[in-house]
């Protein structure tokens, strides 16, 4: 039997022993010394996988101690965190499609596996597939100038300037710690991200746009639980009224989506939080 008292006081310490490696660090561009670094960590790497799986199972659930060996298993085997919450998400998208009896719920982790696994063979088919040849220079595949009609000289630019602005709103909210680490985190992954235009798959684009729908997604949520339900409340009124004229030949569900979707610009533009995703290169 699993010794739950020892694994949370375990847990604890070793989240507290990879945060403290966390010391300040000076980012290049804004000179100033951040809280957070960015390349990905033990805690980081853990923090991102149980949160994304609580988003999106839309119940909290504190992970089990079987939970917390299997995102040990994928950060130990060099899982990127992108594959691990895109493969995590395909397997949500899977289930909230199939009818379900009520009050039937993702209980752990190990229901994500699958497609984990899925996600992460596919990304080492594009990425370590053709590195095994003779190790001569020239076997080396130059990296490509467009990807799908999308230069790649401007994806790199995009990312890094889509990185550099959540990098100095994490510097601006520094005395919000919640806002801080959210910035930061998003920051972060659009790093790891860049790190796939040298050797793009054949589905890059595709995959890329829903990666950066994701990060944009938990940056939506952050700022949302951030604002006083007195904004959120105030926003709404505000939409509601915008919307008066058009409600009447709107369908219900597309009304509260146009609705949803006035309010996240309004949050967006008041943090200043960019849009994230190929349409809006």
């Amino acid at each position: 039997m699993l010794d739950v008292g020892g694994w949370i006081l375990e847990k604890t310490l070793r989240l507290t022993q990879f945060a403290s490696v966390s010391s300040s660090i000076q980012h290049p561009v804004s000179n100033i010394y951040l809280a957070f670094p960015l390349p990905m960590n033990y805690f980081n790497y853990f923090t991102e996988v149980e949160q994304e799986f609580v988003r999106r199972r839309g119940k909290h659930l504190l992970v089990s101690p079987l939970d917390w060996a299997l995102i040990e298993t994928w950060q130990q085997r060099g899982v990127p965190l992108r594959i691990a919450l895109r493969g995590i998400n395909q397997a949500f998208d899977v289930y909230d499609q199939k009818p379900r009896k009520f009050g039937q719920w993702v209980n752990n982790l190990f229901y994500c596996q699958q497609a984990v696994e899925t996600a992460y063979q596919q990304y080492l088919e594009a990425h370590i597939g053709g590195q095994h040849g003779n190790g001569d220079s020239d076997a080396a595949e130059a990296e490509p100038e467009e990807i799908g009609g999308f230069s790649v000289a401007n994806l790199k630019l995009a990312l890094h300037e889509w990185q550099e602005t959540l990098t100095r709103l994490s510097i601006s909210y520094a005395d919000d710690v919640f806002l801080a680490e959210a910035f930061d985190r998003a920051a972060r992954r659009l790093q790891e991200i860049g790190q796939d235009l040298s050797k793009p798959s054949d589905d890059f684009l595709g995959q890329l746009d829903s990666d950066l729908n994701l990060i944009e997604s938990f940056l939506l949520d952050a700022i949302q639980q951030h604002a006083s339900a007195e904004k959120l409340a105030e926003l709404r009124a505000q939409g509601e009224k915008d919307l008066k004229n058009y409600r009447k030949n709107m369908d219900q569900e597309i009304y509260e989506q146009t609705l949803d979707n006035w309010i996240a610009r309004k949050l967006r533009d008041e943090y200043r939080v960019p849009r994230l995703g190929l349409f809006y290169l």
